[in-house]
């Protein structure tokens, strides 16, 4: 089997060095914040701390799953390893939910608990400023090299850089508030808030993996270049049927055309053969393209996929009764 020539090495290779780079990152930054708001007394930069532990997992899945889905496709795993990135980020969804639910719970604990707390010291106010630059160099850098390999989960990763600039903001804007107005609580209040915002990430991130799992698409436009791609076929023609699926960062796509009916095999074949090759050419990161032919004016009364009129599955008739919901 040849395998798309999307997925080579030097994808891998950027993506991994990447990965090490959040893995790094991050790790120092955690142990700095950490052990900072131990010693400043700020529980609100310990939270972020431990987001940024958080962090290091998130880069661990994105190295990992590049190694696996980098591998070739098996008679086992034919459309081969890239749902990988799929699986390792939902499972990552977990890892950041209950983290967050534990710092939600300390929270809690330090706001009701009788024992008084002193002002944190401005050691945690500069520890969050390093934060902040750092983790703007690493979102725009992660974001950057995704976009240049087309690696979704690196993406999200660094839109994961992103959130937690604005949690460091937030953690920031809590210590000046809490020097400016002398209320150790609100230190933990805003543990609380950065808490809950973690959560928020987590569920965000587990939804969105369910899209690719259940074979959606985050946008359906990809059928509009379909349908642009086969009329620039003239013998191709009423093009329906269509479906697209994500494997990885690389669609799959199943379509019907219609034909003469009175082309030879070998006509009908070279037809099937440039429209898969112009559809191709139209929509970026295809990993395989089906077209099944058809003589003009063939109709079976087909249920599924969508039509280049805009029809979607459900027409009359498609269903039995007892399935129609």
């Amino acid at each position: 089997m040849k395998y798309h020539r999307e997925i080579e090495p030097d994808r891998s290779k950027q993506i991994e060095r990447a990965s090490w780079l959040g893995i790094v990152g991050n790790g120092l930054l955690s142990v700095l914040k950490i052990s900072a708001g131990i010693a400043a007394g700020s529980f609100a930069v310990v939270s972020d701390g431990i987001d940024s532990a958080n962090d290091i997992l998130t880069s661990l899945v994105t190295l990992i799953s590049a190694r696996v889905a980098a591998r070739r496709p098996t008679a086992r795993f034919p459309y081969g390893y890239t749902r990988a990135d799929t699986i390792a980020t939902k499972l990552l969804s977990f890892v950041i939910f209950f983290a967050g639910a534990e710092l939600i719970i300390s929270a809690i604990r330090h706001i009701l608990a009788d024992t008084p707390t002193d002002l944190p010291s401005p050691l945690a106010v500069y520890v969050t400023l390093v934060s902040i630059a750092a983790k703007i160099f690493l979102a725009y850098y992660k974001i950057s090299v995704g976009r240049r390999v087309n690696s979704s989960m690196l993406i999200a990763d660094g839109k994961n850089m992103q959130n937690d600039v604005i949690i460091s903001v937030a953690v920031l804007a809590g210590l000046v508030a809490t020097h400016a107005l002398e209320m150790p609580v609100l230190d933990s209040v805003t543990a609380l808030i950065v808490s809950v915002w973690i959560i928020r990430v987590a569920f965000k991130i587990f939804m969105e993996s369910n899209t690719e799992l259940m074979d959606g698409l985050h946008s359906t436009r990809v059928y509009d270049r379909v349908f642009e791609a086969v009329g620039r076929i003239p013998q191709a023609e009423s093009p329906h049927r269509v479906r697209a699926r994500h494997v990885g960062h690389l669609y799959v796509i199943d379509l019907d055309i219609e034909v003469d009916p009175e082309l030879s095999v070998v006509a009908a074949h070279d037809i099937a053969q440039q429209t898969e090759e112009m559809i191709r050419a139209v929509v970026p990161n295809v990993y395989d393209v089906v077209v099944h032919v058809e003589p003009r004016g063939n109709a079976e009364g087909e249920c599924f996929g969508v039509s280049e009129d805009g029809r979607t599955p459900g027409g009359e008739g498609c269903y039995d009764e007892d399935e129609r919901g």
